[in-house]
């Protein structure tokens, strides 16, 4: 990759990413906290290759993530109501929750969907992270940040191969004829 490239490649993230800040803090979302969710989102997408066609699978995922998370959730508090210590039924919980979820995601693949491994465990991560209260926000924000990923990436097409503004050329060859 270019130096040039890097540059403006950069500076095209650094711009998308601070305009999604700046909306999302300024959207009701910024209340629940959960801002954090878009960046595990995010890099999951893009290390999955970050294409238009994965989108829908990354986004039913991280949906399905939570909804696992909140059974992890669940399933921890019945075993710890039949007085188990909470590391104990912590670890009983993992256990047996993330092999179930690994079989059947791994096995199944639903139409292209629920398939992404990495997005539900990101998810997972990120509703602990926020507490199960927050789960629509969570879900909300991860999907958020699997768009920002797509808007990132769609960034090397504004871009030629030395790394100068397709858009700017582009517009002085139409003045220039």
């Amino acid at each position: 990759m270019k130096l040039r490239f890097s540059i403006n490649f950069g500076i095209w993230i650094g711009l998308t990413a601070g305009a999604y800040v700046w909306l999302y803090l300024v959207s009701p979302l910024a209340a629940y906290g959960v801002l954090p969710c878009t960046f595990v989102a995010l890099p999951i997408f893009l290390s999955g290759g970050g294409k238009l066609e994965q989108i829908p699978s990354h986004m039913t995922s991280a949906i399905a993530g939570v909804v696992w998370a909140l059974g992890y959730l669940k399933v921890s508090g019945i075993i710890i109501a039949a007085h188990v210590s909470p590391p104990v039924a912590f670890g009983v919980t993992v256990a047996v929750v993330t092999a179930v979820l690994v079989a059947i995601h791994g096995a199944l693949k639903f139409y292209g969907l629920f398939g992404n491994i990495p997005a539900m465990f990101g998810a997972i991560a990120c509703t602990f992270f926020a507490g199960g209260d927050k789960w629509p926000y969570v879900m909300v924000t991860l999907c958020l940040g699997i768009a920002l990923g797509y808007i990132n990436i769609s960034g090397t097409k504004l871009l030629d191969e030395d790394g100068r503004w397709l858009l700017f050329r582009n517009r002085l060859k139409g003045t220039a004829a």
